[in-house]
């Protein structure tokens, strides 16, 4: 519990840098709320289901609804399988909302490594159904969580690279979680973190910074 009650106080000093930082540059700071549950099917086999809300221009308007279904089969020594049905709607610079439907595949793989906590490494696929099918990116991510008692820390860098050619940049976002959860029961965890989201424009990084909270069910 100490460590990471530890680990929270430095994440709070490195927001609160981040916060200062980004004042100075006018970036903005968003909100994004993730509601998500999972349930086994059997030692091996499980699905989830994931709803997100993202709001930008300092958390007042929302411009993102996204919701993933998904089912996850164990395979051996550590690693497993990942398919998914992904649902988005994003408003756009006009104000219309553009909907996309996309099927997504990831080879994943975890472990424990003392002194460190759960490692998962995974590269999803996504392949988006609308406007005829084509290959959209790749979302390679990697991630560690350490716990203690019924609180757990969370930290991971994912990024985004084009698959579809269409995009002037082939490694175009990256996203780094910190992340503080409890489990409040068996079924029921909250948690609050942070993420810095950086897209690359015209050859530069821009960024933003976000406030995320999250609340899973797992039945």
């Amino acid at each position: 519990m100490r460590k990471i009650a530890r680990y929270a106080a430095g994440m709070s000093v490195l927001a609160s840098m981040l916060l200062a930082r980004s004042a100075t540059a006018n970036e903005d700071w968003q909100y994004w709320s993730s509601w998500s549950a999972s349930h086994a099917l059997s030692e091996k086999a499980g699905i989830s289901f994931l709803a997100e809300m993202y709001a930008r221009n300092d958390m007042s308007d929302d411009y993102v609804y996204d919701e993933y279904v998904g089912y996850s089969h164990v395979l051996w020594h550590g690693f497993s399988a990942l398919a998914q049905g992904y649902f988005e709607s994003v408003e756009g610079a006009t104000g219309t909302w553009d909907g996309t439907r996309s099927l997504v595949i990831a080879p994943v793989y975890k472990t424990a490594i003392p002194r460190l906590g759960i490692v998962q490494a995974q590269a999803r696929f996504f392949w988006k159904a609308t406007d005829g099918g084509e290959w959209d990116y790749c979302r390679p991510r990697a991630d560690v969580t350490r716990s203690a008692g019924s609180w757990s820390l969370y930290l991971s860098d994912e990024m985004r690279v084009d698959l579809s050619g269409r995009r002037s940049e082939d490694f175009y976002r990256n996203r780094v979680f910190a992340t503080v959860s409890r489990q409040l029961a068996k079924s029921l965890s909250l948690g609050v973190g942070y993420v810095r989201q950086s897209d690359k424009v015209r050859g530069d990084w821009e960024s933003f910074n976000v406030l995320q909270t999250l609340v899973h069910w797992r039945f």
